[in-house]
């Protein structure tokens, strides 16, 4: 982490420097090894002239269309009806874990097991993961009205 920008006040051997901390609300040891510094300006010219934007300029998103965004067709990809469940499966080599699910195509009837990471659907994925989470935490609660209390 970086603090500053400092002041050196005073310069010991090659290899230590004293900083300027006072007053600059700070609480850090003044004395630094230079391999710790940074200068302070890489860039030292900085625009000096106020750009003036136009009062008819206006980006505000009411003005937009109301639906502007139009699907990509040349893309050929299927779109997603609805997720049905999902899985944990281990990558053998690497023993590491995947989530995959099992998703229904529009327009075909049998469902298809897909990684993560082949997915484009990301608000179908977001609803099914808090009806997941929301399923879970409700089967939990249940268990624990199994036990009668003492």
């Amino acid at each position: 982490m970086w603090h500053g920008p400092f002041r050196i006040e005073e310069i010991h051997g090659d290899f230590r420097v004293k900083l300027k901390v006072t007053d600059s609300g700070y609480r850090v040891n003044p004395w630094v090894l230079v391999s710790r510094l940074k200068p302070r300006a890489l860039f030292r010219k900085h625009p000096t002239e106020e750009i003036e934007v136009a009062e008819d300029d206006d980006f505000d998103a009411a003005l937009l269309p109301a639906d502007s965004w139009e699907p990509d067709s040349e893309r050929n990809e299927y779109e997603v009806e609805k997720i049905l469940d999902h899985r944990w499966s281990k990558i053998t080599r690497t023993s590491t874990r995947t989530r995959g699910y099992l998703v229904k195509w529009k327009g075909y009837d049998d469902p298809e097991w897909l990684p993560l990471s082949q997915l484009r659907c990301g608000a179908l994925l977001y609803e099914f993961n808090q009806r997941a989470r929301a399923r879970a935490r409700f089967q939990t609660m249940q268990a624990g009205d199994d036990h009668p209390r003492a």
